[in-house]
């Protein structure tokens, strides 16, 4: 059996190839606003691979009668809320810097501990608190920056709006895991996916052109190994330490901007990111510590 030190060091590399991934998937979304893709046409990609090879893994594990699901209801919600996520996440980057972009999604441990207090009756600490402000302050000095409009600048907000539809699929995962095995969770939320995406992508009559294919490919080929990484990464190690790993994917989005897109970041947003990303892994300290008590 792997000791307790391999399983650490495990779901440390693998957070942060998950962190990496998601970076490289937010550069597939500016290279596709780049040409004209449609955002849900790079979702659609996304999951393409996903779905068949999650309900290979499925029938193994369950056979056919594990298709069928407890609670479908909360199945839906996580399909839901993982297509929300992603599809914001898309649009921000059409508009806003990819490390911007990931920064203000990355707010969702916040959202999530506020559902968890509303719908679950989790506590929540006073230093927990202060982070959620310290996070605010820094997410407001982000959206000032990017346009005129300031905080109403719908590519900052598409980037908050993915935050919430993210701690609300960890939510919806959390409740669906005490009904549901892992593996049928992630058949329903890819299959969700892709029928909510290419659905909107019909109606759009969305065109790809041949020299495009090569930018669909990313996320076809890259969500499979980063969803397989984030999973094992949560069951092997403390989600505290994976979350705060996953910030690697900013680093991602950051030396993409500057020197793949060309960004130039402005003082008060790079102070923004900085005081955000202090507040989350502030958030991940205090967890640790909060479990070791």
């Amino acid at each position: 059996m792997p000791s307790t030190y391999q399983n650490h060091s495990l779901g440390v590399g693998l957070a942060l190839l998950g962190g990496v991934l998601m970076g490289c998937l937010g550069i597939a979304g500016k290279l596709g606003s780049g040409v004209g893709l449609s955002p849900f046409l790079l979702l659609a990609a996304q999951v393409i691979l996903l779905a068949p090879l999650s309900g290979m893994f499925l029938l193994m594990r369950q056979g056919v009668a594990g298709i069928r699901p407890v609670n479908p209801q909360i199945l839906i919600l996580r399909s839901i809320s993982g297509f929300v996520y992603f599809a914001a996440f898309y649009w921000a980057v059409k508009g806003i810097p990819i490390a911007d972009a990931l920064v203000l999604e990355s707010t969702n441990p916040f959202f999530a501990m506020l559902m968890a207090r509303v719908f679950l009756g989790h506590r929540v600490s006073i230093a927990t608190i202060f982070l959620a402000i310290l996070a605010f302050l820094g997410v407001c000095l982000i959206l000032i920056q990017h346009s005129v409009q300031g905080i109403f600048n719908p590519y900052s907000l598409l980037a908050l709006l993915a935050g919430v539809a993210r701690a609300a699929g960890s939510i919806t995962t959390g409740v669906a895991g005490r009904t549901e095995p892992p593996e049928r969770i992630m058949f329903y939320f890819a299959v969700g996916m892709l029928v909510f995406s290419l659905s909107i992508v019909f109606w759009e009559g969305a065109k790809v052109e041949t020299s495009s294919l090569w930018i669909l490919a990313i996320p076809a080929l890259l969500f499979v190994p980063q969803n397989l990484a984030y999973t094992i990464a949560n069951r092997v190690a403390p989600a505290y330490l994976v979350g705060a790993l996953f910030y690697s994917a900013i680093l991602v989005g950051v030396l993409a901007d500057r020197f793949m897109f060309g960004t130039e970041f402005g003082i008060r947003g790079v102070i923004g990111m900085g005081i955000t990303v202090a507040a989350g892994l502030g958030l991940a300290w205090l967890r640790a510590k909060e479990l070791k008590e």
